[in-house]
């Protein structure tokens, strides 16, 4: 019926194929209803993002996005990625697992123009970043990185959402104690708080609060142990 209603409204003789049943007993017609309803699936909410490309005029929010999207596929096809096949783009993510929408959902206000904490930075350089970010994340938490007994909190849609808040406040403190954002020197900054419980992140539920206290906590003991390695005549942190 969209298809009928679309082609009246747009007041052209358009030729629309379908197919019916004729004279189709009542139980069969509940039957064929019972099938299309149960087993039809939804376009992955992805989709859109995966088409932004194509788009002939993009708002600077969709400019974004596009670009968020360009750099998952980039890292989901690097062997050498720690996000090597994490980003599920067209299906639905599998444990450990991101989904395309909730990289991009959390990458587009970091390199979004004039105003996203990387937008200085190519792409190149963007994509580098956010591998040293996650593989710093592996050298200073290898037991949460890789867990003997399930997928890493790292991996899940609540922990990707908390690392990405932080990652701006990891970002300028790595670049003001070491002057880079190499892998160790990022790493060195983590290992600050190598007492950190990331497994408390795991019974937080979900949702963007969940993902914005997680977030805080990080962010907190992270803060306070670089302003008391620094004492008060120390450096003098953005905090």
């Amino acid at each position: 019926q969209h298809r009928l209603a679309g082609i009246h409204e747009s007041g052209t003789a358009i030729d629309l194929a379908f197919v019916a049943f004729i004279s189709l007993p009542v139980e069969k017609q509940i039957e064929q209803f019972v099938k299309i309803n149960r087993e039809a699936k939804n376009v992955p909410t992805s989709l859109y993002l995966d088409l932004l490309k194509y788009l002939p005029e993009k708002s600077e929010a969709e400019q974004s996005k596009e670009r968020a999207a360009d750099i998952a596929n980039s890292l989901r096809k690097d062997e050498e990625s720690p996000f090597f096949g994490r980003i599920a783009i067209l299906e639905s993510p599998k444990s450990g697992q991101l989904s395309l929408t909730n990289f991009v959902r959390k990458i587009s206000p970091l390199i979004a123009k004039n105003k996203g904490r990387l937008h200085t930075y190519s792409a190149t350089e963007q994509i580098k970043i956010f591998n040293n970010y996650y593989r710093a994340l592996e050298n200073a938490f290898p037991d949460v990185y890789q867990p003997k007994d399930g997928t890493s909190v790292f991996f899940k849609t609540l922990g990707f959402g908390a690392l990405m808040n932080v990652m701006p406040t990891v970002f300028d403190l790595t670049i003001q104690l070491h002057n880079g954002f190499k892998v160790e020197q990022i790493a060195q900054v983590f290992k600050k708080i190598d007492d950190f419980e990331f497994e408390n992140w795991n019974a937080m539920g979900t949702g963007t609060d969940a993902e914005t206290q997680a977030g805080d906590d990080l962010r907190a003991q992270l803060n306070k142990r670089v302003k008391d390695e620094a004492g008060p005549d120390g450096l003098k942190l953005d905090l």
